[in-house]
């Protein structure tokens, strides 16, 4: 009888260890599933993480880059970036890297920010994050295709990201950012030297359509 009753006091404790060993086992891997799980959620896309080589990566930042140019356009901001001019034929308040074509200074990052819906989106989604990014303006002249860069951070690798927008200047549209003169005023002024200039010399109220053209790397 009293064997008995050794043998019950013993075993309990045993019984109530193994069950404290399964609930720490279990907990355990909770914490180990939750912190992978947040661990994922936690990354962030940036070049050095599989950069523009995969597939998916290509196909996000396509998208988000042209998200950013019809966002921009949205809020009639694009097609006041592409009119915001100089009576030198340069960029409005541009103090970034000289062009690569010469002769005018780029946006920085913290000019086209301060000129555009568009400089903030792509600050925040693509500088911020380590990408790289130029802005480039595509035109004609009434003879031949041209192009202006707007903003320049090197040149891009052969598996860049480009997005595009077509944007159309008129007439009757302000130069930017003094609001005093129309493009038609300002190109017929010959003290100024437009950063774009007339498609044709026709008398139509299209003054030039210009592709805004986004690579990101």
């Amino acid at each position: 009888m009293n064997r008995g009753t050794t043998h019950n006091t013993d075993t309990e404790p045993h019984t109530d260890r193994g069950q404290a060993y399964t609930l720490e086992g279990f907990i355990g891997a909770m914490v180990v599933l939750m912190a992978v799980l947040f661990a994922l959620q936690s990354v962030v896309i940036t070049p050095t993480s599989g950069g523009l080589a995969d597939r998916s990566v290509q196909s996000q930042v396509q998208q988000e880059a042209q998200d950013a140019l019809v966002v921009s356009d949205q809020h009639d901001n694009l097609s006041a970036l592409v009119r915001h001019w100089e009576g030198d034929g340069s960029f409005a308040g541009a103090s970034g890297s000289t062009a690569p074509e010469g002769g005018y200074q780029t946006f920085s990052q913290n000019d086209l920010e301060n000129a555009s819906i568009l400089g903030q989106v792509l600050n925040d989604r693509f500088a911020d994050q380590g990408w790289n990014y130029n802005l480039e303006y595509h035109y004609t002249d009434g003879t031949q295709f041209d192009n202006k860069t707007a903003v320049y951070q090197g040149s891009p690798p052969s598996d860049a990201i480009t997005a595009s927008y077509m944007v159309t200047l008129y007439d009757d549209q302000y130069v930017k950012p003094d609001n005093e003169e129309t493009l038609e005023e300002f190109e017929q002024d010959p003290g100024n030297e437009p950063m774009i200039p007339r498609a044709t010399n026709v008398e139509e109220p299209v003054y030039n359509v210009v592709e805004v053209r986004l690579v990101v790397w």
